[in-house]
Parts: structure tokens; C-alpha cells; sequence
């Protein structure tokens, strides 16, 4: 999938929009507005981990523990889960990556499940993880 979308540089460009975009919105601003500086570049690399490219997420910047305690006590309401989903799905179409239905399905499939689980442990469901926490597991079509 990595390759399929362009690489690092691609996944960058949609970082990027994404972040803009989440931070102008009414719904999701206020969670982002106050998080890490670093966001656009976690998220790169936080996709490009998950779309089987380098590792350096999970290597360098704390993986799944990492997203773990980004989360936790955040509340996310399903309305907020789900313009966060839509938000990602337009960046993805901004920076142009592949339209082709087998990409599309699986990766609005992984976008989905990963918002889920980040829903979930913000509304402290999931407050059974401790370490040695699990590692990321790329995506797969």
C-alpha cells in the first residue's frame, strides 16, 4: 500500500491537509488546537508505518503506546469519530491518492477501524493496555 499511494512524500501532503483542515473545523478543532507541534509529522509516520513503509512510528516515536495515551480521556463522541473519518478520506482525495476501489475500500476500512479504537480509548473502553504494550501491525487490502 505504501508504494500504491506514492511513498512518505505523498503521505506528508495529506498529513498536512488533514492537519489544516482539523484544526478550522467547529467539531474537531478544540482536540487538535492543543496537541503536539509534531502532529503533521506523527501522522506521516503513523501512515506510512500502518501502509507497510517505514517503521519509524512505531521505532522512534512511541507507537502504539504512543496513540494509546494520546487518547485516553478525550471523550470522543461518535459525531466527532466519524468527521474525523471524513476528514481523512477528503485529504486523501485533496493530495490525490489512488481512487481505485481495492485501495479505497481498504484503506477507508483501516481509517474507520483506527478511529474506532482511538474513540474507544478515549472513553476509557479500552484501559486494560499496559506495558509491554502490542506492536502496530501494518494494514492490510
Amino acid at each position: 500500500m505504501f508504494e500504491h499511494v506514492g511513498g512518505e512524500a505523498t503521505l506528508r501532503k495529506m498529513a498536512e491537509h488533514f492537519h489544516e483542515a482539523v484544526l478550522g473545523d467547529e467539531l474537531l478543532g478544540k482536540l487538535f488546537r492543543y496537541g503536539s507541534s509534531h502532529h503533521v509529522d506523527h501522522l506521516t509516520a503513523f501512515l506510512a508505518e500502518m501502509l507497510g513503509g517505514p517503521r519509524r512510528y512505531s521505532e522512534e516515536l512511541g507507537g502504539f503506546e504512543s496513540i494509546y495515551r494520546a487518547h485516553q480521556g478525550l471523550g470522543i463522541s461518535d459525531e466527532q469519530r466519524d468527521r474525523f473519518v471524513e476528514l481523512m478520506l477528503e485529504s486523501a482525495d485533496a493530495v490525490g491518492l489512488p481512487a481505485d476501489e481495492r485501495f479505497r475500500t481498504a484503506f477507508t476500512r483501516q481509517i474507520a477501524r483506527a478511529a474506532g479504537f482511538s474513540t474507544r480509548v478515549s472513553r476509557g473502553e479500552l484501559d486494560h493496555f499496559s506495558a509491554p504494550y502490542p506492536e502496530l501491525v501494518a494494514w492490510e487490502w
